[in-house]
């Protein structure tokens, strides 16, 4: 017999789910305050922090993942139609993608302009690949995933936001995502 499945999200993923919002929002705020009107000292701190920050978001959503695969998670919603269900899914998996592709992107631009890749605490994020001298291709490419990237996270997530305003209309996200008490329904 099938166990049924949970009315919410566990705690650990709730956590991280909120965690993570919190620090994308503030990891895009670094990314564009260090690429626009600021002075190079101020601008070289702010993309170092922005380096620093990417490398804990991965290994955030990493985490995140994981608990993913192994932690029951609540049933489908019944009252939803299944185009709805399938943009979704596909929107998740997007955010998902580029949440991982995004500090992968960036660090290829970090290792290729020989950036400081140290972290907290005298660790250091290895460079696992030497760019070529000559042909800057690879960086260009990376800076251009990158960029465009997380103005699609950007759009991504304001889709995000906005469906689940429309879905909270029935209190779902409160239910199944939020951390006071279970409403009954």
């Amino acid at each position: 017999m099938k166990a049924a499945s949970p009315q919410r999200y566990p705690l650990a993923l709730r956590v991280l789910h909120w965690l993570l919002a919190m620090l994308l929002a503030a990891q895009i705020a670094l990314g564009f305050a260090a690429e626009h009107g600021t002075p190079r000292a101020l601008s070289d701190v702010l993309f170092s922090c922005h380096f620093k920050l990417g490398v804990m978001i991965l290994g955030l959503m990493l985490l995140r993942l994981g608990l993913r695969l192994v932690l029951p998670l609540p049933g489908e919603d019944d009252g939803e139609s299944r185009w709805r269900r399938r943009i979704r899914a596909v929107v998740h998996g997007l955010l998902y993608l580029l949440v991982l592709v995004l500090p992968i992107s960036g660090h290829v631009i970090w290792v290729w302009m020989g950036a400081d890749r140290g972290l907290f605490g005298g660790l250091e994020v290895p460079a696992l690949f030497v760019p070529p001298e000559a042909d800057e291709t690879g960086r260009a490419i990376a800076w251009y995933v990158h960029v465009y990237g997380a103005w699609t996270l950007l759009a991504l997530a304001g889709l995000h936001v906005a469906a689940a305003t429309w879905r909270q209309r029935r209190g779902i996200i409160r239910q199944r995502m939020g951390f006071g008490t279970m409403s009954r329904r």
